[in-house]
């Protein structure tokens, strides 16, 4: 019988905390990259987005960047419904799921 080597980083994942912070990193990664994707598919620049949303292109440049983690809600509906999308939350409980459409 063939043994499994475990990776490095599946040891660390047994980790709670790092596990957390490497979830947390992803969520700020994945919002950032959505940001990006939905901008860039609206063929639209940082600066015609800014002017939209009412605010800088550094702003913008700041919500796409996979290092930003002070996200307000009301900021990025602003920047999805400017490059013509829609914002939706879905909060997961052991009761079950609730979706918020923006």
């Amino acid at each position: 019988m063939k043994s499994k080597k475990i990776s490095w980083i599946d040891k660390k994942l047994k980790d709670s905390q790092f596990r957390q912070d490497v979830e947390e990193e992803y969520r700020k990664l994945s919002i950032g990259e959505q940001l990006l994707h939905l901008r860039q598919a609206a063929h639209l620049t940082q600066a015609q987005v800014a002017e939209k949303v009412g605010t800088t292109g550094s702003a913008i440049s700041r919500y796409e960047n996979a290092s930003y983690s002070r996200y307000e809600l009301n900021t990025v509906r602003k920047i999805v419904e400017a490059c013509g999308g829609h914002l939706k939350l879905i909060f997961d409980s052991q009761e079950g799921s609730q979706l918020v459409s923006f």
